[in-house]
């Protein structure tokens, strides 16, 4: 009885809708010069201008965060393409999502700082051990980072324990993630024109991987929207590969030595979105329960490494929250 109303409350939760997946990606350089893909023409055009060299980026409620290596955040409104507020952050924004309502900045020391960015007041930090960041992102109930130390670290929602989650044979520049799949890219040891994306299962990590793609690129920025993952590198070229074959299908040359993507629409996934589909739905409600059975790590989500009522509760609490 207590397992059915549990099932009962979980699929109730289930109509909430969340945001849907973008089929154009935002992308921007040294140059400060953002720039729009529009991944159905192939389409790129221009779509704004801050002050200083990007390294990250994330769009929240129609508004496109922009975080250049000198720590200095740049607010831009999509719907005039106009600045819209400014303020520097303590580090050098490497990396940048959005968490509830906040933004998560990460720097090249390892440091992961909550600020909220009405008021610019730093709500807390916390120290990653063991790598720089270049690279984070949210899936399945967990807040993932990776750097040049070629490790991927996760922690739960709400929770700064991170922990290693998974090891490359590469500096680790970017990560995004599919329904079951976490990718990473970046390049090997004393760089090289050839870069690689990293296949593992996004529920277990671990140090084998699932598989590898080669690609002509750096890939300093990468999303997946679409069912195809989109890598972008400082050469400019935007690579648009089969996630399952490995296949390029098509190439966007930019002339933009691309640093940050992300899809115009919002944040490609959420704490809840265990399926990385951009909604919530039914399909994570299912997928949460699976793993709440075989007992895997992102069905613990209060992180207590036990698995029982309390962390039905904490999915809910982040399923209702929405993205």
């Amino acid at each position: 009885m207590k397992n059915n109303i549990t099932l009962i409350a979980l699929l109730a939760g289930a109509a909430i809708a969340g945001t849907t997946q973008a089929e154009t990606i935002l992308f921007a350089g040294s140059q400060g010069i953002v720039h729009v893909l529009d991944t159905i023409t192939g389409q790129i055009s221009f779509r704004g201008i801050c002050g200083g060299p990007v390294s990250s980026m994330v769009v929240n409620q129609n508004t496109l965060y922009l975080g250049d290596h000198n720590g200095t955040i740049y607010a831009l409104d999509l719907n005039t393409d106009l600045i819209s507020d400014s303020f520097n952050v303590p580090s050098d924004a490497n990396a940048m999502t959005w968490l509830g309502d906040e933004l998560v900045v990460a720097d090249s020391a390892g440091e992961v700082t909550y600020i909220n960015p009405q008021s610019h007041e730093v709500s807390s930090t916390t120290q990653v051990a063991g790598t720089d960041i270049t690279a984070i992102g949210i899936d399945a109930g967990g807040l993932f980072v990776g750097g040049r130390s070629t490790l991927a670290q996760r922690t739960h929602i709400g929770q700064n324990n991170f922990q290693f989650f998974a090891a490359c044979g590469s500096l680790i520049n970017s990560m995004a993630f599919g329904t079951d799949t976490f990718y990473i890219g970046g390049i090997a040891f004393g760089g090289s024109a050839v870069g690689t994306v990293y296949l593992f299962d996004k529920f277990e990590g671990g140090v084998e991987y699932s598989g590898t793609h080669q690609i002509n690129s750096d890939a300093t920025a990468m999303v997946y929207a679409d069912s195809m993952l989109y890598v972008g590198g400082t050469d400019g070229v935007i690579h648009e590969l089969n996630p399952e074959t490995g296949e390029i299908v098509r190439v966007f040359n930019t002339g933009i030595d691309i640093q940050a993507m992300t899809l115009e629409n919002g944040i490609e996934s959420c704490p809840a979105d265990y399926d990385a589909s951009g909604d919530l739905n039914f399909l994570d409600v299912s997928r949460f329960i699976n793993l709440f059975t075989d007992q895997v790590v992102p069905a613990d989500t209060n992180g207590d490494g036990q698995f029982n009522f309390f962390d039905v509760s904490e999915f809910l609490r982040i399923y209702t929250g929405g993205c």
